[in-house]
C-alpha cells in the first residue's frame, strides 16, 4: 500500500474511535434522559407579569424577560420570577412549608390557571440564599421532581459564576433548564446512529480500500509473471521432472551422450 493510504488509515481509525466514542456516551445519556411533552396552550394563560424584583438587581430587565420567554416557548410552562430577601417577613429561619404556603398565596394573587410557575430566588444574607420552585397541577406534568432538581441545580451552578452579571446568572438559569428538562431523547438516539453508520461507511471505504490495493498488487504480479515467461525462449525451461532429474545426477556431460 502507499505510503498516502496508510496515514489515511490511521487518520481514519481515529475518527471512526471518537465517533463510536461520541455515539456511546450520546446513547448514554438518550436512555437517562426523560422525555416530556410540552404543556397545551389551553392549560397556561399568558401574562405580562414576569418578573418581581424586589433588590434591585435587573438592570437589563429584557435580557431576562427572552430567556423567560425561551422557556415559556420549549415547556409550555409560562415562569415567574420572584427575588427577595424574605418571604412573609422571615429569612434563612423560614421552612419549606411556609415558603410554599407564601408562593401559594403569590400565585393565587396572579393567576387564575394550573400552567405557570414560580421561581423564588431569596438571598437573606450576602451569598446566602434558598431557591424554590412553586407550580400549578397542570404545570407539574412538566415541571416534575425532576425537572425541579435539574432548575435548582443549574440556579446553584451558575450562581458561583463571578463573570456572569445578575441578569446572564437568570438568564442562563431558565434557558439551560428549558433545554436539559426539555432534550429530547430521541434526537439523541438519532445522532448516535449518524455516528454509528458514519464510522461503518469509513470502515467499509478503508476494508475496500485495501482489497482494491491487494488485487492491484495481485494483478501486477500475474503480469510481471507472465511477461518473464513470454520474455524466455522456448526450450530454455525445463519441466518438473527434469528439474528433479538435475538435482538427483547433476547436469549430464558431453562424455555420458
Amino acid at each position: 500500500m502507499p505510503g498516502w493510504f496508510k496515514w489515511l488509515t490511521g487518520f481514519a481509525c481515529i475518527v471512526i474511535l471518537m465517533l463510536l466514542i461520541f455515539a456511546g456516551f450520546t446513547m448514554a445519556g438518550a436512555k437517562d434522559s426523560k422525555v416530556r411533552e410540552k404543556l397545551g396552550t389551553d392549560a397556561c394563560i399568558v401574562s405580562n407579569q414576569l418578573i418581581q424584583d424586589e433588590l434591585g438587581w435587573i438592570q437589563d430587565k429584557r435580557l431576562v424577560e427572552q430567556a423567560m420567554d425561551y422557556f415559556y416557548e420549549k415547556t409550555g410552562v409560562q415562569p415567574y420570577l420572584l427575588i427577595t430577601d424574605n418571604l412573609n417577613g422571615m429569612g434563612g429561619e423560614i421552612t419549606d412549608s411556609e415558603a410554599e404556603a407564601a408562593m401559594e398565596t403569590i400565585y393565587a394573587s396572579l393567576y387564575d390557571d394550573e400552567g405557570h410557575m414560580i421561581f423564588t430566588f431569596m438571598e437573606y444574607n450576602s451569598s446566602q440564599y434558598i431557591t424554590w420552585i412553586y407550580t400549578g397541577v397542570s404545570a407539574d406534568s412538566v415541571i416534575d421532581e425532576d425537572a425541579r432538581e435539574i432548575f435548582l441545580n443549574n440556579a446553584d451552578r451558575y450562581y458561583t459564576d463571578s463573570s456572569l452579571s445578575d441578569e446572564e446568572f437568570f438568564a442562563k438559569v431558565f434557558r439551560n433548564s428549558a433545554d436539559t428538562i426539555m432534550r429530547d431523547a430521541g434526537k439523541q438516539v438519532s445522532v448516535a446512529r449518524i455516528c454509528v453508520i458514519v464510522s461503518a461507511l469509513l470502515a467499509i471505504g478503508l476494508a475496500g480500500g485495501f482489497i482494491a490495493f491487494k488485487v492491484a498488487e495481485e494483478r501486477r504480479k500475474e503480469t510481471e509473471e507472465l511477461k518473464e515467461i513470454l520474455e524466455t525462449p522456448i526450450g530454455s525451461t525445463t519441466s518438473p521432472e527434469e528439474e528433479e532429474l538435475l538435482r538427483k545426477y547433476g547436469t549430464p556431460s558431453k562424455e555420458d551422450n
